[in-house]
């Protein structure tokens, strides 16, 4: 018991020892993470949301075929980003049922300032069955692809 009484003393003695640094160096450490988190937190605070696109609203007239090929009537397309608003420039591609344009070529559109796109004229062909479905492919840089849209085709 006299060893341990007299340990205590020696160590209240001994000032070499003790762990004041301690603190302020733990200190200095929190401040250093604190100070890295705010700068990282405000990076990612400058970061857009991704922008996509939110809605492809299919309006078709009465897809009519005369005997297995060419439509009289018309697809029309509205295109909007995720939060509503107009999609203009966006690229939307027509295909399934060997759909082409008047000229035969590949029925594509960009939207106007409405985020409208409308196919008139449309070459289609149904084989063996009498109904088909034609598939709307709509894409624009910075905001992906849509490929969920399809519109019916009956003989």
């Amino acid at each position: 018991m006299r060893n341990i009484e007299h340990l205590i003393k020696k160590l209240n003695k001994n000032k070499r020892g003790s762990i004041e640094g301690l603190p302020l160096q733990l200190m200095i450490m929190i401040i250093i993470a604190t100070m890295g988190t705010a700068i990282l937190v405000g990076w990612m605070g400058s970061i857009d949301s991704p922008k996509h696109i939110g809605t492809v609203e299919v309006v078709s007239g009465d897809i009519v075929l005369n005997g297995h090929s060419t439509s009289d009537g018309f697809i029309e397309i509205y295109v909007a980003d995720q939060d509503g608003n107009p999609l203009n420039g966006a690229t939307v591609v027509l295909s399934g049922l060997g759909v082409t344009d008047s000229k035969g070529k590949t029925a594509y559109m960009n939207t106007d300032s409405r985020g409208c796109a409308k196919f008139e004229g449309l070459h289609i062909t149904l084989r063996g069955s009498e109904i088909g479905f034609i598939t709307i492919h709509v894409s624009m840089s910075e905001y992906g692809e849509n490929n969920t849209s399809r519109v019916a085709v009956i003989s």
